[in-house]
């Protein structure tokens, strides 16, 4: 009888704890690794990974999948890039606990915070669930190719508890706090990997009311907090005031409070962390609270991006004109005819000639003074370091025409699929010098990839695979801002399962879960989003696959090989304890 299910044998093994890279094989029994080392005995199945990169299975800390996984069992925009495990309920939105009169209005605030359209969330959800050990219940009744767990959310908690006044950000008093703290234990007994919370004002519902949680204080954060501390697992996460840009000025009271909660509770706290166009170096001071925390014995975690997060423009997705008058008429078209109208002249004029009504969200982003010079040409693939002197407002000055013309001329490229890119954080001095610092920071973890939401305008899911592609390959060895295989391999894996006490996963070694990818870093490369619509009620979603992930492996059965999925389902829900 042979000794292993798999072995997979001759590849370079990466193991998530900061290794130097070394050949070995790997032997898998019963979903998990078995044994490392050379003749390893005999196998049902051994796959040669000779020229190889192995690695263990990412594991994404920041994905807004919570309506997603009710209904699609695959997660492309992870699967596709080697994500194993995928955290949910981030930035204080979700969909548990939920009274059944709250539905709608919990959707509404999803698809205002991150962009996933209402109607697939109507069509998807079936709501088999009102508590949040119910929610997770529930989850674990689908088949699913890769391992997911989720967090508790505050908007949907504070409502729940509190109703409309919840709801309305009114102040809550000693009976809510104790009723949500309360909660909060059941959930974190549940299975419940941690707890967010939201304070910026960019997170509002559709009619642009900030998500419930914007505006509390310590004295309704730290029992909250420590209700998780004392499920003896988890964290607390943070969005705070002037994540943005928005109230940059905001951020040095904001970490105060951060602190202040640390102090308060003893509970593990993160924040997410980037820098901002609006002021290019305050990042800096964020991380001087973390290290001053840190001496004095508190967990204050950055969770940093990989790359300038950045918003794609296209005619086909979110795009200057479609608050115009004129874009209603031809709004709502197949793709192919609403493109052909954009590109009539006439429709051209008239778009280029109207003011934007809309005084509120993405209208008054659209607004902005630097909006074009933080705006480039997305490429095939997207470039995402560009030269700024190949902004929409350079090229629109060495032109002398207005940018709108330009951006929109370069959008009606490929058949009205070409994209523009906005940096929106990690690219104000059109380098990634402050990425790159925030990467190396010792308390810093990676995250960010919001996979999931934002379906129109950003396609960050597949950044792992851009954290080897640039950092690794193509700032090679001699580049001063290089960054180490095995390093970069541990901040996708071994520090995020760290982080959340998953002890089970994100390091290759006997006796942990056989989540395992195999990589052609020769080939490995994000391919260029494409809109699709399959979100239920036919819902558009930028998608973007890779080529190089030769295989992905969860709980060793292999989910995809060569950006195909196999039809696997080994993935289950994570119930931290």
């Amino acid at each position: 009888m042979p000794t292993f299910d798999r072995i997979i044998s001759g590849g370079t093994i990466v193991d998530g704890k900061g290794h130097a890279p070394y050949t070995a094989d790997i032997g898998i029994k019963d979903g998990r690794i078995a044994a490392i080392g050379t003749s390893l005995g005999s196998a049902s199945e051994t796959v040669n990974a000779d020229g190889l990169t192995v690695t263990p299975g990412w594991v994404d800390i920041h994905t807004h999948y919570d309506a997603q996984v009710t209904w699609d069992p695959e997660l492309l925009q992870s699967s596709l890039h080697g994500v194993t495990s995928a955290v949910l309920g981030n930035c204080g939105v979700g969909f548990a606990p939920a009274k059944p009169e709250r539905h709608d209005w919990l959707i509404n605030l999803m698809e205002g915070v991150e962009d996933i359209p209402g109607i697939s969330l109507k069509a998807g959800m079936d709501w088999r669930w009102e508590s949040f050990p119910e929610y997770i219940d529930s989850l674990d009744t689908m088949d699913r190719a890769i391992d997911i767990g989720t967090q508790m959310s505050h908007g949907a908690l504070r409502t729940y508890v509190m109703g409309q006044r919840g709801a309305d950000n009114e102040e809550a008093n000693a009976d809510d706090i104790g009723q949500m703290a309360a909660l909060i234990r059941e959930g974190m007994d549940a299975g419940a990997l941690g707890f967010s919370t939201s304070r910026t004002e960019i997170h509002i519902d559709i009619d642009g009311v900030p998500v419930p949680g914007t505006f509390a204080g310590a004295n309704e954060l730290i029992p909250l907090a420590r209700a998780v501390r004392e499920s003896g697992h988890g964290l607390m996460e943070m969005v705070l005031s002037g994540v943005g840009g928005e109230n940059c000025e905001a951020l040095d009271r904001e970490m105060a409070l951060v602190r202040e909660v640390a102090e308060g509770s003893n509970c593990p706290m993160m924040y997410l962390q980037v820098q901002h166009n609006a002021d290019a170096e305050q990042w800096r001071s964020q991380l001087a609270v973390c290290e001053d925390a840190a001496r004095a014995g508190y967990k204050i975690t950055p969770q940093v991006p990989g790359r300038p997060i950045s918003i794609l423009f296209s005619m086909a997705g979110e795009h200057p004109w479609r608050f115009m008058p004129s874009f209603a008429e031809i709004a709502n078209l197949p793709p192919a005819e609403r493109f052909r109208r954009l590109a009539d002249p006439a429709m051209r004029a008239r778009l280029l000639a109207e003011e934007d009504p809309n005084t509120t969200g993405f209208s008054m982003f659209y607004k902005n003074p630097t909006m074009w010079e933080m705006t480039y040409q997305g490429g095939d693939p997207i470039n995402y370091t560009p030269d700024p002197a190949l902004s929409i407002a350079q090229i629109a000055k060495r032109e002398g025409r207005p940018p709108q013309e330009v951006a929109y001329d370069l959008m009606l490229e490929d058949g009205g699929n070409a994209f523009l890119m906005h940096t929106v954080t990690g690219y104000a001095n059109g380098n990634l010098d402050a990425v790159y610092e925030m990467l190396l920071h010792p308390l810093s973890v990676f995250g960010l990839s919001d996979a999931g939401a934002h379906c129109r305008l950003i396609c960050d899911g597949g950044v792992h695979t851009y954290m080897l592609t640039q950092w690794v390959r193509e700032f090679g060895k001699d580049h001063p801002q290089h960054l180490p295989i095995e390093l970069i391999v541990k901040k996708l894996t071994g520090d995020n399962a760290r982080l959340y006490g998953l002890t089970d996963r994100g390091i290759l070694e006997p006796g942990r879960r056989a989540d395992i990818n195999l990589i052609d870093m020769s080939r490995l490369q994000s391919l260029t989003p494409k809109m699709v619509y399959d979100l239920p009620a036919d819902q558009p979603r930028l998608l973007g696959g890779a080529t190089g992930y030769v295989g992905t492996y969860c709980h060793g059965e292999l989910i995809q090989a060569n950006g195909e999925m196999t039809g696997a389902r080994p993935g289950r829900v994570i119930r931290a304890t």
